[in-house]
């Protein structure tokens, strides 16, 4: 594994990412998406976070993982391919099937033992 991205819920992702920019000193990685699927990447040195636009009155759990009001383990990895079948061997639920985002990733989901949702991701276009 490369490193995990903590993808975090907020219900104004305009004032999140502000005080992140200006008083932590983070800076924009890239900005995607509008009202409730909008995302801010940030980074400081070697430390990443992601928000993301939830409404917090949304019930739990959520049928969309990316609607979520919970915080969304998210790993980048450098064989996504064998990840994937080594899981798909378990009991572990699946809550995304691999596939290509939006982002140029390759990425699938999972419900970790106490529900929490667990997303790998590896940079780049993968073929299978």
């Amino acid at each position: 594994m490369l490193k995990i991205i903590p993808n975090i819920p907020v219900a104004d992702l305009e004032r999140s990412v502000e005080f992140y920019l200006d008083v932590l000193g983070f800076e924009m990685v890239n900005i995607r998406g509008r009202g409730e699927m909008a995302r801010a990447h940030l980074r400081r040195g070697g430390a990443e976070i992601i928000f993301r636009s939830c409404d917090p009155e949304a019930p739990l759990p959520f049928p969309d993982p990316f609607l979520t009001n919970q915080i969304i383990l998210h790993i980048q990895v450098n064989d996504i391919l064998a990840l994937y079948d080594r899981i798909k061997e378990t009991r572990v639920e699946v809550v995304q099937a691999l596939e290509p985002t939006l982002f140029g990733a390759a990425q699938f989901m999972i419900r970790d033992i106490d529900g929490r949702i667990i997303s790998f991701d590896q940079p780049g276009s993968v073929q299978g």
